[in-house]
């Protein structure tokens, strides 16, 4: 009885914590639905490749090193979409959000009046191929990945 409660308890708390993840959200983007197949698909990242090069290559660099040609001027400067330590703080729910809304306390600004969600998606998974794209530079252990900061609620 007591391995039969342990198991349930060890349950419930792994579940929650799959949505613990994304509570730094706000409401409209926790309940997004990730289109996971859409993501995958590599005519959705060639699209997404296509609109950051025209829109975010600047800023981000053509590699999404965060080495554009504005990076130098930006305070804090854009984030090494290539870094797997960024990669792994965030998810696509937060990705998404980031290009919807833009970086707050960041120059990065808000995309969602000028993409659409489809569009927004489709950038998603080109930053998501990015994964082994050039190995990120060695940062100081411990260091946290530039660009990190949690969401601001307005």
């Amino acid at each position: 009885m007591i391995r039969l409660a342990a198991a349930t308890l060890a349950a419930s708390l792994g579940l929650g914590a799959c949505r613990t993840a994304d509570r730094d959200l706000p409401a409209v983007y926790r309940d997004l639905d990730v289109p996971g197949k859409r993501l995958a698909s590599p005519d959705v990242q060639r699209q997404g490749r296509a609109i950051f090069h025209e829109r975010c290559i600047a800023c981000h660099g053509e590699l999404g090193d965060g080495r554009g040609v504005r990076a130098a001027q930006l305070t804090p400067p854009p984030p090494d979409l290539t870094d797997a330590r960024w990669r792994a703080l965030l998810d696509e729910r937060h990705i998404y959000y980031a290009i919807a809304e833009g970086g707050h306390g960041t120059p990065m600004p808000p995309w969602k009046a000028a993409l659409s969600p489809g569009e927004i998606w489709s950038v998603v998974a080109y930053v998501r191929s990015l994964a082994g794209q050039q190995p990120a530079a060695a940062a100081p252990a411990g260091a946290a990945p530039q660009g990190t900061q949690p969401p601001d609620r307005r």
